[in-house]
């Protein structure tokens, strides 16, 4: 004990600033999530009075703000990052639209929650999942951010700007892990993942996580690597807090997180604590807050410092060494391609589908193709390593794969204060290879709408990729079973049961990152039970129309939206050209007026084009825009109801889709409307729609029901509206909408639900 006290004493004497010798200053960054955004005031405060700062060492957040500052980034450049959309998507996984690739993406369904299963032991077993939070976005802007920096220190962080440490724990023997060499990105990355929240990262065959559960502010490693003369701690960390029974975050923090004393003994330096503690782990959007107040707690300490520390580094001269040092990085262009992680032929598919036209690639060039590959649902995780080649001038790209469990089990649905509720379970089975394939099957199963789906996809890496699909899907919707009022109101809707049958075959071929050529053959069978009066009795029987057809397609689609219903950002525009054949065939019911069996065939071509987008006008108001048409020379069907069943659907709201609405239904229209979204909080919206329907024709019941257009154009149109607040959850949409329709009686419907109303492929 007394030794121990002689070396610290003796190492005390060696930190006082004596005249003459030039001091060293070491600052010590402690995490905790965004409050660690606090360190940049801290930061500005020391630069604007010109202290210098010779080394530093971080965990976590402060890796990741020491980590910057190191590499050569100023406060102005760390505050325009953490503001800006980029950053934003780091800490949430989202993928930016423009990014999403659309080829590769498989139908969407209402699933909340999509669950792996792995072969194990001859046995089938859950895949937990690792973390809440993706990290492919974060991932790669991680790279982007310090790959030039490493280049310019040679892999070797005392050739930083700024020489730098930052520490992760080692998850298997609970350890200290510090970086002092090797890729700074992935180091940074390592000290910063928060465990469940982020995947943890291999680095040397050892798994790691946040620095911050072992040592979450590194003043050992500071004294032990570079023995300054004096060292400055920012710490933003609060004191243990002794967790209650149902504060299960807090339970957690304390199991994980090792006891820190977030303290600088007085002989050894200074201790700058921001008082932040009411600012949540992922509060980044109060960053000009929270930096302010690291900067008004470091200029209150400020003459303390000034009286520490007699050296004095210049600011303008500091920004002309920060400018000379950047100017030294290389530029990002990528000549070589290593995937580890996964055999053979499924290197060689990832590999292929990094295809660029040139040996040489640019970052953005890389940025497209990267998220391309994690669009792939046979991908887990893609960690990007940029390694710099003094002999080539290029960087070598090394990606670090991990490949899905084989099986998905997908659950979901759609629940209601209605009689509308479904029920959604689904199937996939990947395998990668060569020609990766997925087979996939679900079912959806209620009262309104219950489904059977099985079918393949096949994707080809060839010079032009491409895939192949083959699908069956069996629907029924019943619009008279399933009542639309709340609360179960009695109600009576219109009768009309359609059950089809379907088997589609297709041909997809990406046309840019979120666009997609599409064309192949489908046949249906579909039948529609109706009533042609409105007082039946239930000894009555129905009419029932058959409409047996092909239909040859080519299809044009763009699709950039940030969710699966109820969206606030992206784009989707639909073109499609079809020509169908087939036969109508009517089975008279016991109310038909003429109660004759009927058989007729047709052929017509039909024209679709379909167009949304979301502009963002301020930072409290997103317009949306909406444009739909619908064009055929389609024959009417042998009466009035069928013609009608048989018509275009116009469904703009999840409420309008599980209605039967006749006069929202017409061969030939044209249609459009107008959103309002009003964020709430970052998950909860209020939105606000209104939709103009316009067919070219009314369509019209003659005598026994016969069916015939109105000489005149335009003469009718309707109304669609729906307003109310939107929350997206991470297992799906709860809504409260009240919707209006001109034409209903009663015009307004209040929909209070949960989840996705997504329908199977098919002609609903």
């Amino acid at each position: 004990m007394i030794k121990k006290a002689i070396c610290l004493f003796i190492f005390s004497l060696y930190m006082l600033p004596f005249p003459g010798l030039s001091q060293k200053v070491g600052l010590v960054l402690s995490g905790g999530g965004a409050k660690g955004l606090a360190h940049i005031g801290v930061i500005k405060a020391l630069e604007e009075n010109n202290i210098p700062i010779d080394y530093i060492t971080g965990t976590s957040m402060g890796a990741i703000i020491g980590g910057l500052y190191a590499a050569g980034y100023s406060t102005e450049e760390m505050e325009i990052l953490f503001k800006s959309e980029d950053f934003k998507r780091w800490s949430t996984g989202i993928i930016p639209p423009k990014y999403n690739y659309f080829f590769k993406q498989l139908d969407e369904n209402p699933s909340f929650i999509d669950m792996d299963f792995a072969k194990k032991e001859d046995k089938m077993k859950l895949a937990l999942p690792t973390n809440l939070i993706p990290s492919g976005q974060m991932d790669f802007g991680f790279m982007e951010l310090f790959s030039p920096a490493n280049a310019v220190a040679g892999e070797n962080f005392d050739h930083l700007f700024v020489p730098f440490r930052c520490v992760a724990t080692d998850i298997y023997r609970g350890e200290p892990v510090v970086f002092k060499s090797g890729d700074l990105g992935s180091s940074i990355r390592a000290s910063m993942t928060f465990p469940f929240y982020f995947k943890p990262i291999e680095i040397d065959s050892v798994l790691l996580f946040d620095g911050g559960l072992v040592n979450n502010f590194p003043i050992d490693v500071m004294l032990q690597d570079f023995h300054p003369n004096i060292m400055i701690g920012s710490t933003v960390a609060s004191k243990d807090i002794k967790p209650k029974k149902d504060d299960i975050k807090l339970q957690l923090e304390n199991m994980m997180v090792r006891k820190t004393n977030y303290y600088i003994p007085d002989s050894l330096g200074i201790t700058i604590k921001s008082p932040v503690e009411h600012i949540a782990l992922f509060d980044f959007e109060r960053l000009d807050e929270i930096e302010k107040v690291g900067y008004m707690s470091a200029m209150a300490q400020i003459e303390k410092i000034k009286s520490r520390i007699t050296r004095r580094s210049d600011l303008e001269q500091l920004t002309r060494k920060r400018e000379e040092y950047r100017s030294q990085a290389p530029s990002m262009k990528f000549n070589n391609i290593q995937v580890s992680g996964v055999d053979g032929s499924q290197r060689y598919y990832i590999i292929h589908s990094i295809r660029h036209k040139s040996k040489t690639f640019d970052l953005e060039e890389l940025r497209r193709e990267y998220f391309k590959i994690l669009a792939d649902d046979k991908i887990q995780s893609l960690l990007p390593t940029a390694y710099y080649s003094k002999e080539t001038g290029l960087y070598d790209l090394q990606l670090k794969a991990e490949q899905k469990k084989p099986l998905a089990v997908g659950v979901g649905g759609y629940f209601s204060f209605s009689d509308v509720n479904q029920g959604y379970l689904g199937l996939d089975y990947r395998l990668f290879n060569n020609l990766p394939i997925t087979i996939q099957s679900n079912i959806q199963f209620g009262k309104f709408y219950s489904s059977f789906m099985a079918g393949s996809r096949f994707n080809f890496t060839t010079k032009w990729p491409f895939s192949m699909e083959l699908y069956f899907i069996k629907n029924r919707t019943d619009y008279y079973s399933g009542s639309t009022q709340l609360l179960f109101e009695d109600q009576v809707s219109h009768y009309f049961i359609r059950n089809d049958d379907n088997i589609q075959f297709n041909i997809s071929f990406p046309a840019k990152t979120s666009s997609k050529w599409e064309t192949g053959i489908d046949f249906l069978n579909q039948a529609d039970s109706y009533y042609q009066i409105a007082d039946f009795t239930k000894n009555d029987t129905p009419d029932i129309t058959t409409y047996t057809s092909g239909n040859l397609h080519l299809r044009f689609e763009t699709k950039t939206f940030n969710k699966k219903q109820y969206p606030t950002e992206g784009k989707m525009f639909n073109i499609e050209t079809s020509y169908i054949f087939g036969t109508e065939k009517e089975d008279p019911g016991s109310t038909n007026p003429q109660n004759i069996p009927y058989r007729k065939t047709h052929d017509y071509l039909q024209l679709k084009i379909d167009f949304e987008r979301y502009l963002k006008t301020t930072k409290w108001l997103t317009i949306g825009f909406t444009a739909n048409s619908y064009f055929s020379n389609k024959e009417l069907f042998n009466n009035y109801t069928s013609t009608l069943l048989a018509s275009q659907n116009f469904s703009p709201t999840v409420n309008s889709t599980i209605r039967y609405l006749p006069y929202l239904r017409s061969n030939n229209f044209l249609a459009g409307g107008l959103k309002a979204i009003i964020p709430i909080t970052p998950s909860t919206h209020l939105r606000l729609e209104g939709y103009y329907f316009q067919p070219f024709k009314d369509l019209l019941s003659g005598t026994n029901n016969v069916p015939f257009y109105s000489n005149k154009l335009f003469t009718s149109n309707a109304i669609v509206g729906s307003g109310g607040f939107v929350v997206h959850t991470p297992f799906g949409p709860a809504s409260l909408l009240l919707n209006y329709y001109s034409a209903s009686n009663p015009k307004l419907y209040l929909q209070i639900s949960f989840g996705y109303l997504l329908y199977n492929r098919g002609n609903r």
